[in-house]
């Protein structure tokens, strides 16, 4: 039943960080985009839609769990993604689920620091 419980929870835990992501305006989801291809040397990221960012980043992600691991940690590292978050994302045996949970750790801090800029440049 405890293993029914914790699953129950990260679910909807994980529903409702994916709905937290959802709002927020085009000018932060541009900064956010950029700074991510930015950091990832990619130029194809789409900047309008979180949830088709969030399916390519997670794509992304999943490309270096399979191929090259330790840059995956350099760019969490470069993003300052919370290194306790990033292990709990990796409880799991499926690898598409640990690259989405580390695609939207990544899109969370990303644009806590686009929001951040946005707030401080004066625009």
């Amino acid at each position: 039943m405890a293993a029914f419980g914790y699953l129950y929870f990260q679910q909807h835990f994980l529903k409702y960080t994916y709905l937290c992501l959802m709002s927020y305006s085009p000018a932060i989801l541009t900064g956010t985009t950029n700074h991510l291809q930015r950091i990832f040397e990619v130029d194809n990221l789409p900047a309008t839609n979180l949830e088709a960012l969030e399916f390519k980043l997670a794509h992304l992600v999943q490309q270096l769990l399979r191929n090259d691991f330790s840059r995956l940690l350099h760019i969490l590292y470069r993003i300052d993604v919370d290194e306790q978050k990033v292990k709990q994302a990796m409880v799991d045996a499926d690898e598409e689920i640990i690259a989405t949970r580390i695609a939207r750790l990544i899109l969370k801090r990303e644009i806590q620091k686009a929001e951040i800029r946005l707030r401080y440049s004066g625009r």
